[in-house]
């Protein structure tokens, strides 16, 4: 008797078409063929709805790997060509329990008089990954870090703090502190770059960092947020610390509409005049035959911030008093049952508008504040939009597909300049499986990838700040994965990259620098093994490259040539050694890494506000990242996420690595714990704790940029929910001990550019909110 193992996956970023499949099968009469040279074949049909009768649609239908079959918009399928026999007939998808039937073919058409009735999955979908290697898998398969922030999770944090930089520092282990700002300056993962995605479409400007690749959406849009932590070979310039990708909304399957409305009310605790804010969101999804769709719209506006003491927080870059939108329409249609198309846009804008200006603050002593003036503050991003077409469908073994995307970004820095930056770009991507024995099978994904990346920044009267920026890139690349019986996975990879970087001319103070061209090429690749015999204890270990051509444009304003530069890729390469695992009532997964590279890129700002001098030594960074949860009783549930890193340089390329890092770039220990404790079947108390640790390395004769000192600080944050028939009532407070703390920003640029930067963060807040289903 065989035992056969399948995995259908398919990639795509809505819920009617990511459908995962594990199929076990035995037949209940394996005859040979041969027994039967004039064996009868037949048809086996029915229906697929959901527990309410609606039908289900792309649901994976697999008859004991002889056949397999998707349902259409209406929830039928049909395999025809099947011998005579029994067999176990299994219907698979994302969001419902596997179901599996009982079926005897021995008639030309058999039809299954009852629909066949899938019930939605009662665990937690964070086992779906897409973004790790461009194909979806479980999380199990994926021999690397990768973090998962969806659901409940992803819910919670973003009622008690919405602003995304914040949730993403509580969740991954090894990304930068908050800066409770409009901006991510400093914001790295392992101390590399990263690169932000929304549905796979780039946000980031690593031509001229504007900081801002982080809030380019509400988090009220999205459905999940991966990471990948560390540097990947799947993705161009700028992954050299991992990726980002913001999942947006799904559409509700098997429900015509579905309906979320969302209302929220701040206000501060320590002084509550002028700081009342709120955030209206409402999210509309469904399906209607062939099409299903997703609607959302946010609108919010923040108060005053306050600090610890009551005083006003500075508004430079600030948070407060700014309004905020966000539009996100997406709309699919079925085209056949392995055929899918969908178009989705999405529109933001945040923009402060503040009656405060900052002081100069003093480190050590005193903070930057908000004092009354006439001065129009106006930083933020007055837009940033984003189209996206995408196409699925199967050929045979292969799955392909195709997106095409076009961005474009406006960030403003308060009265000073502007970046504008657009991408366009297509990508092309297929999935070819191979069965290589009863136990053994292989997938190929391999594509292309285009991208033409502008940018430029100029003042606010639209002179150039630098020269126009303009890369194009070209590049192929090829991933393997290999599955060995049930126990090991083998990924491999590589990426080829040709960049054609053009800079044009810039004259600033009477001074001409021609633009000029440069061409470069990069090649990067990927390895790693996983091993999952033991559910306790899953080992992996990966290598893996990305690369970084860093911040051109804070070089390039300047007025440095662009030869002098040198803007060719720098590559990273990253070893990581894991293990994760499963048992009764606890997860954890714990990870150990170290990345070199032989150009490391550091900024460091001159003794002239706003002048950088760029620095490129070989650096070594290396870490441990832990994440676990326990659930020790049925009302309890326990949690933790630790990060520690620190790295060495070598200043003098003498091959000695004695010189630290700074703070811009090693970010302090930090431990995030959590519990939620389930008081009734509708009542929920949710309390986390992070602890910032400090981190004194420099002399006092040598504090500059990244070299201050910084003191770490606490934070306590509760939110306790009560559910009643279709409403939620929501009450949050972050920062409940009123902590008097500094953020790591604020300490990484000291007294640099006047100590404007050298804000204290946000007093006690509390949050109340409702939540309406339909």
């Amino acid at each position: 008797m065989a035992k056969i193992t399948a995995a259908l996956i398919c990639c795509s970023c809505s819920l009617s078409s990511t459908v995962s499949a594990e199929v076990a099968f035995i037949p209940e009469n394996p005859w040979p063929t041969s027994l039967f040279p004039m064996q009868q074949k037949g048809a086996i049909s029915g229906r697929v709805v959901n527990a309410q009768g609606m039908p289900l649609a792309n649901v994976h239908v697999q008859l004991n790997g002889l056949k397999g079959a998707k349902s259409d918009h209406e929830g039928y399928f049909k395999l025809e060509g099947i011998p005579y026999g029994n067999y176990s007939l299994t219907l698979s998808s994302v969001g419902f329990e596997r179901t599996v039937q009982s079926i005897a073919l021995n008639q030309e058409s058999h039809q299954i008089d009852a629909p066949l009735v899938m019930q939605v999955a009662q665990h937690n979908l964070d086992e779906v990954v897409v973004t790790a290697s461009r194909l979806a898998e479980h999380i199990d398969e994926v021999p690397s870090s990768v973090t998962y922030i969806g659901g409940k999770a992803l819910d919670q944090q973003r009622q008690i703090n919405d602003n995304l930089p914040s949730i993403l520092m509580q969740k991954v282990p090894s990304i930068s502190p908050s800066e409770e700002s409009q901006n991510n300056f400093i914001a790295k993962i392992r101390g590399r770059n990263f690169l932000v995605l929304i549905d796979g479409i780039p946000q980031s400007t690593p031509l001229r960092n504007g900081g801002r690749d982080l809030r380019t959406i509400d988090a009220s849009a999205i459905d999940h947020i991966e990471v990948i932590n560390g540097a990947t070979a799947m993705y161009g310039n700028g992954a050299a610390g991992g990726v980002i990708n913001y999942i947006t909304k799904k559409p509700q399957i098997g429900k015509k509409l579905s309906s979320s409305t969302y209302l929220n009310n701040s206000l501060s605790m320590v002084k509550p005049s002028e700081t009342y804010g709120y955030n209206i969101a409402q999210v509309f999804s469904g399906q209607i035959a062939k099409w299903d769709y997703v609607v959302q719209g946010k609108m919010g506006r923040t108060g005053v911030v306050r600090s610890a003491d009551a005083a006003v927080a500075s508004p430079f870059y600030g948070l407060g008093e700014t309004k905020s939108y966000n539009a996100l329409a997406k709309i699919g249609y079925q085209i056949a049952p392995d055929h899918r198309i969908e178009l989705m846009g999405n529109y933001y804008r945040s923009l402060q508008d503040s009656k405060y200006v900052g002081t100069t603050g003093k480190f050590g002593e005193s903070p930057a504040i908000g004092i009354p003036s006439d001065t129009v503050i106006n930083g933020g991003t007055p837009y940033n939009k984003a189209l996206h077409l995408k196409y699925d469908g199967q050929y045979g073994k292969t799955a392909a597909n195709l997106s095409l995307y076009y961005e474009d970004m406006n960030t403003v820095f308060e009265t000073y300049n502007q970046n504008y930056s657009d991408h366009k770009g297509a990508r092309l991507n297929f999935n070819t499986p191979f069965q290589l024995g009863a136990s053994t099978k292989m997938a190929l994904i391999y594509g292309v990838d285009l991208l033409k990346d502008h940018t430029v920044q100029k003042t606010m009267k639209d002179d150039l700040v630098t020269p126009d920026m303009n890369m194009n890139n070209l590049a192929l690349y090829l991933q393997s994965k290999l599955n060995l019986g049930t126990d090991w996975i083998l990924k491999g990879g590589l990426r080829y990259e040709n960049i054609r970087f053009k800079v044009g001319d810039l004259t600033k103070n009477g001074k001409l620098t021609p633009g000029e061209n440069n061409n470069s090429d990069a090649l990067v690749f990927n390895i790693a093994t996983r091993f999952n015999k033991y559910r306790y204890a899953q080992p992996f270990a990966s290598f893996s490259q990305g690369y970084s051509i860093g911040d051109v444009g804070l070089i390039l304003r300047n007025g440095v040539p662009l030869s002098q530069i040198d803007p060719k890729p720098v590559v990273v390469n990253n070893v990581e050694l894991g293990v994760n695992g499963q048992m009764d009532i606890w997860d954890y997964q714990l990870t150990g890494y170290y990345s070199n590279s032989k150009k490391g890129t550091t900024f460091a700002e001159t003794s002239t506000p706003g002048n950088y001098e760029l620095s490129q030594v070989p650096q070594r960074i290396y870490g441990l990242e832990f994440v676990g949860n326990v659930k020790p009783l049925q009302w309890l549930s326990l949690g933790t996420v630790l990060g520690y890193m620190d790295g060495r340089q070598d200043l003098k390329n003498e091959g000695t690595y004695k010189d630290k890092l700074d703070n811009s770039i090693i970010s302090p220990f930090k431990i995030n714990l959590n519990a939620d404790f389930k008081l009734t079947e509708q009542w929920n108390v949710y309390v986390q704790y992070l602890h910032l640790g400090g981190r004194d390395v420099f002399p006092a004769e040598t504090y500059n940029y990244g070299k201050y000192p910084i003191s770490g600080y606490n934070l306590v944050d509760l939110q306790t929910r009560y559910k009643y028939q279709k409403f939620t009532f929501l009450f949050s407070i972050n920062n409940l001990f009123n902590a008097d703390y500094y953020p790591v920003h604020a300490e990484v640029r000291g007294a640099t550019n006047e100590g404007r930067y050298y804000i204290k963060g946000t007093g006690t807040m509390a949050n109340l909110g409702i939540q309406f289903d339909l």
